[in-house]
């Protein structure tokens, strides 16, 4: 799980808005991001990422739009999925 927290104010943030969002819908397209969304309290967001190791996430976190831009700040979590 990857979290997006605010580094920047949401006026300089919104001009890489809609960057950000076709780069995670791409992410989703190609079934790298399982789920993503921002938090309605405006604190920022999140995505699921199905990646083979960290060294795949810090990749597609370099390539996010906030990321080049440094408008956000990243928090990488690794989970254990629970299964049937």
């Amino acid at each position: 799980m990857v979290l997006l927290s605010p580094k920047a104010p949401s006026e300089v943030v919104a001009h890489y808005r809609p960057a950000h969002l076709e780069y995670v819908r791409s992410l989703i397209r190609r079934g790298k991001v399982l789920i993503a969304g921002r938090f309605k309290d405006g604190s920022g967001g999140f995505f699921v990422l199905e990646a083979s190791g960290l060294e795949e996430v810090n990749e597609v976190i370099s390539q996010d739009p906030y990321k080049k831009a440094d408008v956000r700040e990243y928090t990488i979590k690794e989970i254990e999925e629970v299964t049937a």
